[in-house]
């Protein structure tokens, strides 16, 4: 295993962060869904929209960096139900992506808990560097920041295998629903002594 080091992420990390969340997130199926493909493109759509996130709300962001390249992201926000998105936007017909995203983020958006919690996302590992340990040491470090707080925490996800993986942290399944066919999963950790 490579060895790596976790920090905290500052403003001159914040296009490099966006690039490895986009590498990261590509193959999702929500993103190929709502950004309809997983080419060069739609991979700078998606690191625009955390570029935009990084920049606008940055929350707290926690980057595991092998030497000084980062090769991780994990994003945590304290708060409590989140804005339902300014919209919709124009429909310019079913391919129009600020029309797709509005709708994902929407659906998102209706389903965060009112209550206050601390929100998991983005989070996510170049593919290079999967499997080496550095998403479990990005959530350890999640819940050790949650379980500090006596705090709830939530996020979504799309992928069986990141189902499995929150599970191991201590998440739960709360509800489900499809945006554009996929089904996303809305989980739950709830406060530790």
């Amino acid at each position: 295993m490579n060895k790596f080091s976790l920090s905290l992420m500052e403003k001159s990390d914040v296009k490099e962060s966006a690039k490895v969340l986009s590498l990261a997130m590509l193959d999702n199926p929500l993103h190929q869904a709502v950004f309809l493909g997983n080419g060069e493109q739609e991979r700078l759509e998606i690191e625009t929209m955390f570029d935009e996130l990084l920049s606008q709300k940055p929350g707290v962001v926690f980057l595991a960096k092998e030497e000084k390249k980062i090769v991780g992201v994990m994003r945590m926000n304290s708060c409590s139900g989140r804005d339902l998105p300014d919209g919709p936007p124009e429909f310019n017909g079913k391919t129009d992506i600020r029309w797709r995203k509005f709708v994902w983020l929407r659906e998102w958006a209706l389903q965060d808990p009112k209550e206050l919690h601390w929100h998991l996302g983005p989070i996510g590992v170049l593919p290079s560097h999967r499997r080496q340990g550095i998403g479990s040491r990005l959530m350890q470090r999640f819940c050790n920041e949650v379980d500090a707080c006596a705090a709830r925490a939530y996020l979504e996800t799309d992928r069986d295998e990141n189902v499995l993986f929150y599970e191991l942290f201590g998440f739960e399944i709360i509800s489900t629903s499809q945006v554009f066919d996929v089904e996303n999963r809305y989980m739950l950790r709830e406060t530790r002594p």
